[in-house]
């Protein structure tokens, strides 16, 4: 979701390096938001547990290794608990939207997008966030597809996902920064819910948005 400094590069073409990074976004945004939901102490305890401190006294200004990354979402939820961990994520999900919103997104396709056909402008943003999807999933694979009412989304060997195991989604993250960004530039009534979830066993974490109240095609039994 953060293209970091925009690249002509593919997912495809990224996850073949050595290793697989993530924007920054992802860890100071999380960091926001336990601040605002539990204070500085619980995310000075969760980032110390990962062993990420690092990352929160001095917040990285370039693409992290994933590992990182997921070894403190991983923890984040060891620590606060699934639905602590729930609100947590889909608060830092929202503010990455809106960085994204505000510095990567430019005026011009702002200002456009809100005033095609839904249809149009959900295509041109997912093709938009594929080509930039190596920056949020690092070596896990992003596909779309667009639908009648919208759009699905799936994350292969999703980063957020991987190694854990849940009775529910634990994607938040993802959710909730595609959710807000399709509500600025679509519509605002949109919702994204994750419908499953590697966590839960699935091959593939399975995101559906829905505009104008429809809903998306849901994956294949």
């Amino acid at each position: 979701m953060t293209p970091e400094r925009p690249t002509a590069e593919s997912n495809a073409t990224k996850v073949t390096d050595q290793t697989a990074r993530i924007g920054p976004n992802a860890i100071i945004r999380l960091a926001e938001a336990i601040d605002s939901l539990h204070g500085k102490e619980s995310t000075r305890a969760v980032f110390d547990a990962a062993g990420q401190l690092r990352h929160l006294d001095q917040p990285p200004d370039q693409l992290v290794d994933e590992a990182d990354v997921i070894a403190l979402y991983r923890t984040c939820g060891d620590q606060l608990g699934p639905a602590p961990f729930a609100k947590v994520t889909r608060l830092a999900g929202q503010l990455t939207g809106d960085y994204v919103l505000h510095h990567r997104i430019p005026g011009v396709a702002r200002a456009l997008l809100p005033r095609l056909p839904k249809a149009i402008a959900a295509r041109i943003l997912a093709k938009a966030i594929s080509a930039h999807a190596w920056t949020f999933v690092g070596s896990g694979r992003f596909s779309h597809q667009c639908v009648a009412g919208g759009l699905t989304i799936t994350i292969a060997n999703s980063p957020l996902a991987r190694g854990q195991r849940s009775a529910a989604p634990v994607c938040h993250f993802y959710a909730a920064t595609f959710e807000r960004i399709f509500q600025s530039l679509i519509d605002r009534r949109t919702r994204v819910t994750e419908s499953a979830c590697c966590a839960m066993g699935a091959e593939v974490c399975h995101f559906s948005a829905r505009f104008d109240g429809a809903l998306a095609a849901q994956p294949a039994a």
